[in-house]
This record gives C-alpha cells, sequence and structure tokens, in this order.
C-alpha cells in the first residue's frame, strides 16, 4: 500500500527512533540494520488467498496452540487474552481503532515470539471479497476452529453491510469522528458507535456468533483476523486516502494500561505511538475495495500528517428530535416522521459545503441474540425487509455487538446500556432534495432485517428511545 522505496535511511531512523517501538529493538549501532527491518517490516496478507501449508497458518495454528497450552497466569494465555478484550475493550468512542490497533500488536508479537517465526504478519480476513469463513477457520482437530459459531462453513455475509459499496461509503467519509465513532472522556465511555464500527465491525461479530458475539469474541481465532480488517481499512483510510486523525490532544496524548508484550510483562502505550506503526511495523496487502498497491508521499508531510491529524468536530447546528419509545418488528417499516425546515438543509444539499445531516439513533436496547442489524431509510415510510439497499432512499445501516457476558466466570456485570448510532444521511438527503422530496414532514424509517436470510433468528423486534436528525458542521 505505501511505497517505502520513497523513505530514506535517515526517515525511518528519525520516525522510529521517535516513536521509542520496542519490537525494534533500536540501539546506536543497530541503525543499518534498524532501517532494513523496517524497510522488509512483515506484510499482513489476506488469509483467504493463502495456501493451506503456508507458513502464515501454520505459524497462526501454533500460536493459538501455544497459548492455549500457557499457564493460566501467563497474561499471553489464549484465555488471559480474550480477558483483556473482556475487561477493557474500547467500543463506541474515538479510541476504539487505536485501542485495537495496539491489541493487535502485542498479540502478533506474542505469536512470533511463542513460535520463533520473527517474520510473521496477522492475517486480514477481507469479507468483502470473502464473503463466508475462510477454509483456515474449519476442521476438526484445528485450533483456529471454534465451535461455538452460530455461522456455517456456507453462511455468506450480508453485502449491504460488508459489500464494496458498503465499505467505499465508509471510506469516503471524511469526518473522523463519523468514521472513528464518538468523541468521549473515558476508555470505557460508549458515545456512539461511527460507521465503520456499527456498520462492518457489529455486524461480522454477530454474524460469526457463538463466543465471537461477546466480549469474549478473542477465544475465536476469527476476532484476530476480523480486527485485523478493520485495521487494513484504517490504514487505508488514513494513509491511502489522506483523510486526517483528529489533533485533539485529549485523543492522541492518552495512554492504555490492557496489554503485555511478548514475555508476558505489562506494557502501556499512548495513541500517539501507534500512529505510525503501520510505516514502521507491518505493512498490508491491499484490502478496501480497489485499493491501489503502492502510494508514494514525501516523507516528511506524511510524517507530519500522521503524528499532527487535523481539527474535527460535529457541531450542531439545528435539530429534530422525536422522543419517544419505539419497536421495530423485525422486517418490517417503522416509519418516525419529524418535522423539518427545509431552508435549514440548503447548506447540506451545496455539495461543495461543510455541513453534513447527521442521523442520531438512540438509547436503542440490545437483543440478547443480536441477530439482526437495522437499515435506515429517509422518505421511504414503506420500506421493508425485501427493499433494495439500491433505493435512492436507503442511508445506511447499523448493527449490534455489545456487552460483557454475565456467564462468563460468574462476573457480576452492569446492566446492559442502550447505545447510539451516528448515520451520515447528507447523500441521501442531497438526491431527495434534487428530486424535489425533501418536504417539512421528513419520515426516517428503520427496519431490522436477519445477519443471514436463511438463520433462525430469535429477534423479532428491535426497541428504542429517541430519534434525531440535526445539520452539523464538520
Amino acid at each position: 500500500m505505501l511505497d517505502v522505496n520513497s523513505f530514506s535511511r535517515r526517515d525511518f531512523l528519525k520516525g522510529a527512533t521517535a516513536l521509542g517501538i520496542t519490537s525494534m529493538a533500536i540501539a546506536t549501532g543497530a541503525c543499518e540494520s534498524c532501517y532494513n527491518k523496517i524497510k522488509e517490516r512483515p506484510t499482513r496478507r489476506n488469509i483467504a488467498n493463502l495456501a493451506a501449508n503456508d507458513p502464515i497458518i501454520q505459524t497462526y495454528k501454533d500460536a493459538v496452540n501455544a497459548m492455549k497450552n500457557l499457564p493460566a497466569g501467563d497474561g499471553r494465555n489464549w484465555t488471559k487474552q480474550a480477558e483483556i478484550h473482556l475487561n477493557k475493550c474500547v467500543h463506541g468512542n474515538w479510541w476504539f481503532l487505536p485501542w485495537h490497533r495496539a491489541y493487535l500488536f502485542y498479540f502478533e508479537a506474542i505469536c512470533r515470539k511463542l513460535t520463533g517465526n520473527n517474520d510473521f504478519a496477522l492475517p486480514y480476513w477481507n469479507w468483502t471479497t470473502s464473503t463466508s469463513i475462510p477454509a483456515p477457520f474449519w476442521g476438526a482437530g484445528n485450533p483456529l476452529l471454534n465451535p461455538t459459531r452460530t455461522a456455517t462453513q456456507a453462511s455468506v455475509v450480508n453485502s449491504s453491510i460488508c459489500g464494496a459499496g458498503n465499505i467505499n461509503s465508509i471510506l469516503g467519509q471524511t469526518n473522523f469522528l463519523l468514521f472513528a465513532s464518538a468523541q468521549a472522556t473515558a476508555q470505557n465511555q460508549n458515545n456512539g458507535y461511527g460507521v465503520l464500527e456499527g456498520s462492518p465491525h457489529n455486524y461480522v461479530h454477530g454474524f460469526v456468533g457463538g463466543e465471537m458475539a461477546t466480549y469474549m469474541s478473542p477465544l475465536d481465532s476469527v476476532f484476530w483476523c476480523h480486527h485485523n480488517m478493520i485495521e487494513c481499512l484504517w490504514v487505508d483510510w488514513n494513509i491511502n486516502k489522506s483523510n486526517a486523525n483528529t489533533n485533539d490532544t485529549s485523543w492522541s496524548g492518552f495512554t492504555f494500561n490492557d496489554f503485555v508484550d511478548a514475555d508476558g510483562n505489562a506494557v502501556p502505550i499512548q495513541v500517539a505511538t501507534t500512529l505510525l506503526f503501520p510505516l514502521l511495523s507491518y505493512q498490508f496487502e491491499p484490502c478496501a475495495p480497489g485499493a491501489p498497491s503502492s502510494v508514494t508521499r514525501d516523507k516528511a508531510t506524511l510524517e507530519r500528517f500522521l503524528r499532527e491529524g487535523g481539527p474535527h468536530k460535529l457541531e450542531y447546528i439545528k435539530r429534530y428530535e422525536l422522543r419517544r419509545p419505539m419497536t421495530l418488528p423485525l422486517g418490517r417499516a417503522e416509519p418516525t416522521r419529524l418535522k423539518v425546515e427545509p431552508e435549514a438543509f440548503r447548506t447540506v444539499l451545496d455539495p461543495n459545503g461543510r455541513e453534513k445531516a447527521v442521523l442520531t439513533i438512540d438509547e436503542v436496547e440490545v437483543p440478547p441474540k443480536q441477530d439482526v442489524f437495522v437499515r435506515v431509510f429517509v422518505n421511504k415510510p414503506d420500506a421493508s425487509g425485501a427493499t433494495s439497499i439500491d433505493d435512492p432512499h436507503y442511508a445506511g445501516s447499523f448493527a449490534f455487538f455489545c456487552c460483557p457476558d454475565p456467564a462468563h466466570a460468574g462476573m457480576a456485570v452492569a446492566p446492559t446500556p442502550k447505545l447510539r448510532y451516528l448515520v451520515d444521511v447528507t447523500q441521501t438527503v442531497r438526491r431527495l432534495g434534487q428530486g424535489g422530496s425533501l418536504s417539512p414532514d421528513l419520515d426516517v424509517t428503520l427496519v431490522p432485517v436477519p445477519v443471514e436470510e436463511q438463520r433462525r433468528i430469535e429477534t423479532p423486534s428491535v426497541t428504542l428511545g429517541r430519534v434525531e436528525l440535526a445539520v452539523a458542521s464538520f
């Protein structure tokens, strides 16, 4: 994805030294070796493109076996690694992406240490091109098999969530808060899912099902490859497409104290330290639809861009709210009528404007089985589960992944929170405005549909408490 040949030895060493990345073992007398390590850093590849006997797959299997055989008190133990996610995971806020980046980084280092394969790079599951769980995760006696999965080898992800159209739409989102989830002040604060987390990330957890649909999801080896796809998409959005992360120092200066290194020692890591990982520690095969194989950038400019980020805000100028309990029956429409002022949306209709139409679906109760997701339509009160996502009124979808499993180890768990989702409906509003159908009585229609058409669904309906459509400056 990134053309490393555009970087000089001095560039690499300066960036690596400033980061202080422990895996690089940077020392005064090892400059040439360090440069070569970075230039030839391992490539994270699409697992579906690997042969069954590929060393990457074998190393992954060996690492998982080794973790499962470690003493229960070792922080690298398979269950202990999953408990990091159970107890500390970040969801529904702007640290979702860097927290999971660090989680994968240290997991990958543990895999290398336990297997002795220092060239190992964690593969990813590209569910856009490989619509079923790939073959390496199946088979009797396979350490990558998790028998609790609801999905089968024949199960296929929903294209409206994981297809190229939705992924390209997500990657076309330029606002960090809408892309990467809502601003927060505490690590475990769930303030609102952005489009990457709330749509394909959440959906795939529910699609796989079993332990993957709980906060002990890292017990399923699919978890690590799923999140590596999310990481790859962030790299594409941030580096290939030149979208800036936020420059808010309360984001970049935050420190996670949740992980262990390759030797099992606790290790703190600051968000700012993770920002150059894709340049210094690993690289990716292209994973985004239509992604270029390489991108050449001026080193100084790129490093400054990644370190500094850019200003991001969502300042609500006009809000139109409906607050009342709503029950959304499976597969059927539940239109919600909001009185809006068409004049207020005039700036949103300007394709060159700096304002967006942001829909907030709030106080959403999590279905116990998380086996449905919700499609959003604007001014389509007759929408149903059969309505095509190619319909001009379709605005997006959101899915469920939430909360610790109270059955795990007899844990006492707080009541399930009610969730908030952010959906950027700007393009839909623009289409309707151009067609002359943006009326003062605007319908927002929410339709729950099964995560998989052939699956028996136990969720009859979804309940929420508030819908808001806002004009937001960004």
